[in-house]
């Protein structure tokens, strides 16, 4: 059950995160989003959904290297976050947890 939820956070975070591209490329309204986003930053957030949705695969199929994806994913999503504060802060809340799991992943104190 536990990676279930942890699953669905990131793959919603991911998703969350495309929204910055969306905005950025006047794909559709994004009225969620009152800051707003460079081209530029605007493939950072999309880059930055392809990595959590890759890391949750690479999770899900029990590779080990699944972190590796999702780490950097994490460190650009705050940056990301940082400079949108406004319209994003609680993404931080979400890569806290995955932080934490990757803590919790590689000192082996949680089974998965």
């Amino acid at each position: 059950m536990f990676k279930i939820i942890f699953c669905i956070i990131i793959i919603v975070h991911g998703l969350i995160h495309l929204m910055g591209f969306v905005k950025a490329f006047k794909l559709a309204p994004m009225d969620q989003l009152t800051q707003p986003i460079s081209k530029p930053v605007g493939l950072l957030w999309l880059l930055t959904a392809l990595l959590f949705l890759a890391a949750v695969f690479l999770f899900l199929r029990r590779l080990e290297f699944w972190w590796i994806i999702a780490a950097p994913a994490i460190i650009i999503s705050q940056v990301l976050i940082i400079f949108s504060w406004r319209d994003a802060k609680f993404g931080t809340i979400a890569n806290l947890i995955i932080l934490l799991n990757i803590i919790l992943w590689n000192t082996n104190k949680i089974l998965y």
